[in-house]
């Protein structure tokens, strides 16, 4: 199916970009006043061996607003503008407002500590126009575009010289942070690989263990499969109804995907929330990321999401406690054994 892209260049100079299958012609209506950009800064961690970043105009979002302020809906209201000046859109994407990477990164000095800019760059993408849509309720063709929209941001952003990795990731419920409940997920562009794609990098190039896995995973670990995708537990969760999508082929990124391959991998997704919804018999918490090359052409990666529901078992939340935050080293109350069980019984209804 032809995606349509709008490119709409805001009063403040940021492009707000809408997708969808139909093309988008609709005239604008009032924008938001423009606001200063945020001017993030890293400082180096010698203790964890990693980059921490700090922007203090995060401080500033919107928290928690009633729905008829939401920032993400569509801005009809013209004593309210939001972030999406248009009546109606399918999918919309924008530069994140209060970002912790950006161009406008500047060069902080702090006696002998080792600082940079925190360059990059940072997006919200905004699923749906409906304020009270989920991913596990709308119809396949939105979560369709939502994988071409992703695979559109990943071929224009990762060959910007400023940006290392690229990551869209959501996180879903006031449990993961969210402060604002209408359905979206962000896009951060780091400049520097994270360190836990690091280690996948180097993971990766010893062994496809995706791959090595697969056979096992197809027979026990599974949760949904089809012929192109394989929704699983694996057999070395640290969340105790942790989730990976995986391709059955190796796959640098959902930018390889064939047609057949995205709808597959749109299935396997929603049937995941829809899954993660009817076991909790409610709208289940969960942080979600991609994890895919730093690069277009990688030839040893192999792509696959992420879901972590912050639980410890049925609805008992999960809290980073003493081992898993000062060491490191998480402790399992549920073998994922028992969890693809009983997972696989709620996807598969």
């Amino acid at each position: 199916m032809k995606i349509h892209k709008r490119i709409f260049k805001r009063n403040d100079g940021r492009d707000l970009l809408l997708y969808g299958h139909k093309p988008h012609t609709e005239k604008n209506t009032v924008e938001l006043e423009v606001t200063p950009a945020s001017t993030p800064h890293l400082r180096w961690n010698p203790s964890r061996q990693e980059w921490v970043t700090y922007s203090a105009g995060r401080t500033k979002r919107t928290s928690f607003p009633p729905e008829e302020y939401c920032p993400l809906c569509p801005g009809g209201n013209l004593n309210f503008p939001t972030e999406i000046p248009f009546h109606d859109f399918e999918i919309a994407v924008f530069p994140n407002r209060w970002s912790s990477f950006n161009s406008h990164s500047k060069e902080v000095h702090i006696g002998d500590l080792q600082t940079k800019p925190s360059s990059g760059h940072c997006e919200v993408v905004v699923y749906s126009a409906g304020h009270l849509d989920t991913v596990a309720e709308m119809p396949l063709e939105r979560i369709v575009l939502l994988t071409e929209t992703w695979i559109d941001r990943y071929t224009n952003l990762l060959p910007r010289k400023d940006i290392a990795y690229v990551m869209p990731f959501e996180n879903r419920g006031e449990e993961c942070g969210v402060t604002l409940h209408h359905p979206h997920g962000q896009i951060y562009c780091y400049p520097f690989i994270p360190p836990v794609i690091e280690k996948e990098v180097s993971a990766f190039k010893e062994e496809n263990f995706i791959l090595s896995m697969m056979q096992r995973l197809e027979e026990k670990y599974f949760v949904y499969q089809d012929d192109h995708m394989i929704a699983a537990v694996p057999p070395f969760a640290r969340y105790a109804y942790e989730i990976w999508i995986m391709p059955k082929k190796r796959k640098a990124g959902p930018w390889q995907f064939t047609q057949i391959e995205i709808e597959s991998f749109a299935t396997s997704f929603q049937k995941v929330v829809k899954g993660y919804d009817s076991f909790l018999q409610k709208k289940c918490p969960y942080i979600m990321g991609l994890h895919a090359a730093p690069q277009l052409d990688n030839d040893t990666f192999h792509f696959h999401v992420e879901f972590y529901p912050p639980l410890r078992y049925g609805d008992k939340p999960k809290v980073l406690a003493g081992s898993e935050s000062m060491a490191g080293v998480f402790i399992m109350d549920v073998l994922p054994e028992e969890s693809a069980t009983i997972l696989r019984e709620h996807i598969n209804k």
